[in-house]
């Protein structure tokens, strides 16, 4: 897993590196009467709080008291300052782009307030020419037509005339109008593009370019430096597994049987716990041991046994059978440990048993021996 360990590494660096970049800029930005010292502490700061992150974690057991509690609350505000400049860093590009926006839209107001004024004006002299035209319409259809009469007419129609003239200038300059606002929004279509995602978005939900603008911004500043802290901690914590090597089965911490088996140089019986955890013999004593083990001591139990051996019928002796060694002394240690394991056998006189490894290692198990009792008894 050590490629998931590199990758959180690699994102917490980067996106602490990119949320101190945008801290530093924008606090820069908001204090611009010192920008320089204030971006100095800001950089100091923005390191400490990784520190602290850092040391937070690998340490917190450890830590106690004011110096862990004020530790985490300083981590917590270095966050919120960061995220402040964040906040103000974005708002100030959004700004930059929102002055150009206003300007332009200044721009195409002007030209749309002398469109719309025009538009009235025009709405009003047709208002004109048609009630002209209902009067004339009246006059001529009463049927008493005269001179005095026609030359009403006609000074009718020379005023419709010059309204329809006037109403001609003011759709020609409609027209320019409307073209110099094209051309305003044509000389402006890169800003336009860079806004006109969050424009689509305002015009969709019925908001403000605005209010669009500062929601995207708050889950910008929600997101971005708890995430860093976040991944720095992951971080900390896969590196502090990494150097817990996991043990292995072999690996396990034995018991004190088994060393105590490892020290006589036989393997343990059955693996279940023992009643009593043995004692570890010293180091002399694991010596004796571990010689009379190599070279068996013929004490009153291997007596005891080869008169018990002698007393059974003699095995017809098979010339083709292999025997070994190994296989007659592990024979032996059986019968040996069948005298041990029963209920009668004298554990009293020690000196029946006190040289044999084997069952100085079961009465230390099964019979509430212990090393100071064996200290006691034995007789070197």
């Amino acid at each position: 897993m050590n490629w998931l360990k590199y990758l959180v590494g690699l994102a917490a660096l980067a996106i602490a590196g990119c949320a101190a970049y945008f801290s530093v800029t924008g606090l820069g930005v908001l204090f611009s009467g010192a920008s320089m010292a204030v971006m100095v502490m800001a950089s100091t700061l923005e390191f400490a709080k990784l520190v602290a992150a850092t040391y937070l974690k690998q340490k917190w057991s450890v830590i106690h008291g004011f110096n862990k509690v004020y530790l985490t609350i300083a981590v917590g505000a270095l966050m919120l300052i960061t995220s402040a400049g964040i906040f103000g860093y974005l708002s100030n590009a959004f700004q930059q782009q929102n002055i150009k926006l206003d300007q332009v839209q200044r721009e195409i107001s002007v030209w749309s307030n002398k469109i719309q004024q025009d538009t009235a004006q025009i709405n009003q002299l047709t208002g004109q020419i048609n009630q002209l035209n209902s009067n004339q319409g009246k006059i001529i259809g009463d049927g008493n037509v005269n001179s005095r009469i026609l030359k009403s007419v006609d000074s009718r129609d020379k005023q419709i005339a010059k309204l329809q003239d006037k109403i001609g200038v003011l759709q020609d300059s409609s027209i320019r109008y409307n073209e110099k606002i094209n051309e305003i929004k044509n000389n402006n279509i890169e800003l336009e593009k860079e806004v006109g995602g969050f424009r689509f978005v305002a015009e969709a939900f019925g908001l403000e370019l605005n209010t669009v603008i500062k929601f995207f911004i708050f889950l910008i500043v929600i997101v971005f430096d708890p995430l860093a802290i976040a991944l720095i901690i992951a971080f900390n914590g896969l590196i502090a597994k990494e150097n817990e090597k996991p043990q292995e089965l072999n690996e396990l911490p034995k018991t004190e049987s088994d060393k105590s088996y490892e020290i006589y140089g036989d393997q343990p019986e059955n693996t279940s716990k023992p009643e009593e955890t043995p004692i570890l013999l010293s180091e002399k004593d694991a010596d004796v041991f571990s010689e009379d083990i190599f070279n068996p001591p013929k004490n009153e139990v291997l007596k005891h046994a080869a008169s018990q051996y002698n007393d059974e019928p003699e095995v017809e002796f098979i010339p083709n059978a292999e025997f070994s060694t190994e296989d007659m002394i592990n024979k032996v240690r059986t019968e040996q440990m069948e005298l041990y394991k029963k209920d009668d056998f004298p554990w009293h006189n020690s000196e029946l048993w006190i040289n044999d490894p084997r069952a100085v290692q079961f009465w230390m198990q099964h019979k509430g021996g212990s090393q100071r009792a064996y200290n006691r008894l034995k007789p070197f």
